[in-house]
């Protein structure tokens, strides 16, 4: 029995190693394969690397990363092996990127701060700033996911139009922001249009809980939200008076108040008495 267990295990290690052989070799055929395409494709001046060389970096770079890297070299070109590089502790999702976008992904993972954003905030960061460009970037530092999920259901109008309610801070001032991308994130352009619109009106915090709650009929213009707005604004300053005078009483200090009540008051008993006892001038006789 012992034999027999003995048997099952070495044929089991023979199979496993022909196998990993065989993988090793079809490695190594698909490494030289791609290295002939970019040779042909680039010339050998491009590259300033031998067949055999670049054969082996590519198969070290497929061994070390996966099959992906065979796809994002044929993809993007010798390039990639910069890119990956530079990427550092992200060049397993750079090659990933690569793989799927192709040269679109460059633009990503030649920067850090960008290769960052998609690493943090995945598939729709990296979606989002392909199709936007540069507009993307300040959006997804501030806003993350929400940010990226606007972006990527609005055209490229809107996105500026995002970008520059961002830069001037009307979007903070706004508030509850990240619930508003989610909402854009949602309609696209119809909510973006409406926002932009409407962005004084939602400024307005009970204005903007209401659009949160169920922006559609606002969007559809079945709620008329300037209106909306205008009755909100009216009705806090109708009772200002109310609360100003109350805020007013709260801030006066009483034990000041009354000090000097006490002394105003002395002062005038003071008076009063020195004019009731200041003596009255003789009147002279006159003589007939």
């Amino acid at each position: 029995m012992i034999i027999h267990i003995r048997l099952w295990m070495l044929a089991l290690l023979v199979v496993g190693l022909a196998a990993a052989s065989g993988q090793a070799q079809s490695k190594t055929a698909l490494a030289r394969e791609l290295a002939e395409y970019l040779l042909g494709k680039y010339g050998k001046k491009g590259l300033q690397k031998s067949l055999p060389a670049l054969t082996r970096e590519i198969e070290q770079l497929a061994t070390r990363y996966g099959d992906d890297a065979f796809i994002a070299l044929k993809k993007v070109g010798p390039q990639a092996f910069e890119l990956v590089e530079q990427a550092g502790s992200h060049a397993p999702a750079a090659i990933k990127l690569m793989a799927r976008r192709g040269g679109d992904a460059v633009w990503i993972v030649a920067k850090n701060n960008r290769m960052a954003l998609f690493v943090k905030y995945g598939d729709d960061a990296a979606e989002s700033m392909i199709k936007h460009g540069e507009i993307a970037e300040p959006l997804l530092e501030a806003f993350g996911k929400s940010a990226a999920r606007a972006l990527n259901a609005v055209s490229g109008q809107n996105a500026r139009r995002l970008s520059m309610m961002q830069q001037s801070g009307e979007l903070a001032r706004i508030g509850r922001t990240s619930e508003l991308l989610e909402v854009i994130g949602r309609y696209g352009d119809r909510a973006a249009d409406f926002i932009w619109k409407h962005k004084g009106s939602l400024a307005v915090a009970s204005v903007l809980a209401a659009f949160l709650a169920d922006p559609e009929p606002f969007i559809n213009g079945v709620v008329d939200i300037s209106k909306l707005a205008a009755e909100n604004v009216a009705k806090p300053m109708a009772e200002m008076p109310k609360e100003l005078a109350v805020a007013a009483a709260r801030s006066v200090n009483w034990t000041v108040v009354g000090v000097v009540g006490l002394i105003l008051l002395a002062l005038l008993t003071g008076w009063r008495w020195s004019l009731s006892h200041r003596k009255k001038p003789s009147v002279p006789v006159t003589q007939r």
